[in-house]
């Protein structure tokens, strides 16, 4: 399943990648646009009207209320293998990669505390679990009532 957010709902699109959900942020003027509706979807918006299927309307401003919104729509796509497992820059799943390949990528700090890294093949940002990770997991947790 794809969660599309419109222009309005960016950061509700890194939440969901956070997720580990394929989740789109949707610009109109963007090429190739109309691929990103091939597949089954879910349209999320703050907008009044939306000329597209599966449409589902945002009222609230924060991101963790919007979360919550539509809590009962992406729970059932959730899984807790994939969470933190996009990049939230680009939404391209993650791979693992060598420690010895990152160190020019990374703090020296991190380098030499960390064991496990991962990277985005597109675009290249390195991920590793810092020490908001258990504050990340504990907040899944709460959201997604686990």
């Amino acid at each position: 399943m794809r969660f599309i957010c419109d222009s309005m709902l960016g950061k509700l699109a890194k939440y969901l990648r956070i997720l580990g959900l394929d989740a789109i942020y949707f610009r109109p003027s963007r090429k190739g646009v109309e691929t990103i509706f091939e597949e089954p979807y879910y349209f999320f918006t703050r907008r009044k009207k939306s000329p597209y299927q599966n449409t589902v309307y945002i009222k609230a401003d924060r991101v963790q209320d919007q979360l919550r919104e539509i809590k009962n729509i992406i729970k059932p796509y959730v899984d807790t293998s994939r969470i933190m497992m996009r990049c939230i820059k680009c939404n391209k799943e993650l791979e693992a990669v060598e420690k010895d390949k990152v160190e020019p990528l990374v703090p020296e700090y991190v380098f030499h505390t960390q064991k496990q890294f991962y990277i985005c093949p597109q675009c290249k940002k390195v991920y590793w679990s810092g020490s908001h990770v258990e504050n990340m997991y504990k907040w899944i947790r709460e959201l997604l009532e686990l």
